[in-house]
């Protein structure tokens, strides 16, 4: 008997993981993977553009269980459009920030994670970039809100 209600009934008390899959004509596969319970998604690609150190720039889009937000996705588009220029306002951020760090992003690190998502307080959506380097310990966050940068941050 108590195998039959495990049958019947342990779906709906399943912790197992749900993974869904799409495909955008610019990002290729974005993959989704989640738990009935949560309420928050976030949808996971490797974006072509190759880094110095050859590796994809792995990508996070904040969407709900049928895909990417409508503005997560055309915000993504955006910042790949544009990744030279974003990447040359962060090194003009850290020059006049950070003089005595004296940083060279394209030379000594390298993005590897992009993280877009909707600000749920402002509905604006805002994005995350995070750069890491094989010769540093040093990992590099930039945080922008509004399409300006408001915080980078050593770690």
């Amino acid at each position: 008997m108590i195998q039959v209600l495990k049958l019947l009934f342990g779906s709906l008390f399943s912790k197992k993981s749900l993974e869904k899959t799409l495909i955008d004509s610019k990002l290729g596969k974005l993959i989704c993977i989640y738990k009935k319970e949560d309420i928050y998604f976030t949808w996971d690609t490797e974006y072509k553009y190759k880094n110095k150190n050859g590796e994809p720039i792995s990508i996070s889009i904040d969407g709900d269980t049928n895909g990417p937000f409508s503005s997560t996705l055309q915000k993504t588009y955006q910042i790949m459009d544009s990744i030279a220029e974003l990447q040359s306002k962060i090194q003009t951020k850290i020059d006049s920030q950070f003089p005595e760090k004296n940083i060279d992003l394209i030379r000594d690190f390298n993005l590897e994670d992009l993280y877009i998502y909707l600000e749920e307080e402002t509905n604006s959506v805002d994005y995350e970039f995070e750069y890491y380097s094989n010769d540093s310990e040093i990992m590099i966050s930039v945080e922008f809100v509004n399409d300006e940068i408001e915080a980078v941050e050593f770690y």
